[in-house]
């Protein structure tokens, strides 16, 4: 079996056992890589179309990542293939990365996060984990609740978890216009970290170049791998689309691949692998200072946004970009340690969270399959 896998995609142990695996560039990926080819996994960076998959032996195709929006699910309908994702392999990254992002802004706007707002927009694996992690220190002040999107931006901190869906009566794309940007102020913070079409980016520009727009954090940008470097003057914050870029969200990605064509074959699923011991982190936590700086001992956002400010001053800002996401530094989430320190009863529900180890305590996320019809494993 020939199985043709983005070059950036880690731990295919499993695949490889299936027969010969060829690791390939996702953004230059041609039709011609799979003329031999019977599995095809791509990472959000491939636009798997039916131009690219017509007239291959391709008949599984799997995404590690959570959208699917560079997947055209109409042609694989038709093609008969089989198409897999990994929805909430990397949300404990994504979420610890918000959650850094909002006590920034606490310690910018001078007051504490646990007596803001925080207007969570998507309540899927990422959203619904942030509005699970914000609970404990914010539910004494009465403040979480559903609400309208409208009043969800007019929270102290607003942050994006939606898919981007380019049409139709759910479209997400320009989600924030220039409408909705505009009746955001200097005392709002603004995070993205789900697909950068969400936000009207030139709008935002426009907003943040009056001098009192939201305090913004971008990790996902419209026009990738190029974005606007105005833009990225602008903001707070910016990362290169790493946000989800941890150890464990990476291999967890492609072990639900493997997992959902182990389904597609009618085959047994494999066993979680063993956990090895976890080391111990004896940090104290009695204020959310050091809260901060717990999160910052597994990732520090602001050596993000100098290594992407650095970039755009090369010759070609998209290849740096994309070369920036393939060498991002090895990141893992709080969960790879065990936690030793004082807690302030105010944060212990929340740091319980963030150490919960996902053998022990949340559920392992399951890969979503879609069979259409004809698809065949044989």
């Amino acid at each position: 079996m020939h199985i043709v896998a983005d070059e950036n995609m880690p731990a295919l142990d499993d695949f490889e056992r299936l027969g010969r695996v060829t690791r390939v560039d996702g953004r230059s990926l041609t039709r011609a890589d799979l003329r031999d080819a019977d599995i095809l996994l791509v990472r959000s960076v491939t636009p798997v179309t039916e131009a690219l998959l017509a007239d291959t032996p391709v008949r599984f195709v799997g995404s590690a990542t959570i959208g699917t929006d560079h997947v055209d699910l109409d042609a694989l309908d038709r093609l008969g293939i089989a198409f897999a994702c990994a929805p909430g392999c990397n949300a404990r990254a994504v979420a610890e990365y918000v959650l850094q992002a909002l006590l920034m802004a606490s310690q910018h706007h001078g007051r504490p996060l646990r007596g803001s707002t925080v207007g969570v927009i998507g309540l899927g694996n990422v959203g619904g984990l942030v509005a699970a992690w914000l609970r404990p220190p914010l539910a004494r002040a009465g403040r979480v609740t559903s609400v309208s999107l409208e009043e969800a931006l007019a929270a102290d901190a607003v942050t994006l978890h939606v898919p981007l869906i380019k049409g139709g009566d759910e479209a997400t794309r320009h989600l924030l216009d220039k409408t909705r940007l505009r009746a955001l102020n200097h005392e709002q913070t603004l995070i993205n970290t789900c697909r950068g079409p969400v936000v009207d980016n030139q709008a935002l520009s426009r907003r943040l170049a009056r001098g009192d727009g939201p305090l913004t954090f971008l990790d996902v940008w419209e026009g990738e791998p190029l974005l606007n470097p105005a833009l990225l003057e602008q903001v707070f914050n910016g990362s290169p689309h790493v946000a989800g870029y941890s150890v464990e969200g990476k291999r967890l990605g492609s072990a639900m691949l493997y997992q959902a064509w182990c389904r597609w074959m009618g085959e047994p699923a494999p066993a979680a692998p063993a956990v090895a011991e976890r080391r111990t982190l004896a940090l104290d936590v009695e204020d959310e200072s050091q809260l901060l700086a717990l999160l910052r001992y597994a990732h520090r956002l602001p050596e993000d946004d100098q290594r992407l400010r650095r970039s755009l001053r090369e010759s070609d800002p998209g290849a740096a970009f994309d070369r920036l996401r393939k060498q991002s530094p090895p990141r893992h989430e709080l969960h790879h340690w065990r936690h030793q320190g004082k807690v302030a009863p105010p944060l212990r529900a929340l740091v319980s969270l963030l150490f919960e180890s996902n053998a022990s305590g949340s559920a392992r996320p399951v890969p979503a399959l879609h069979r259409p019809a004809g698809s065949s494993p044989r």
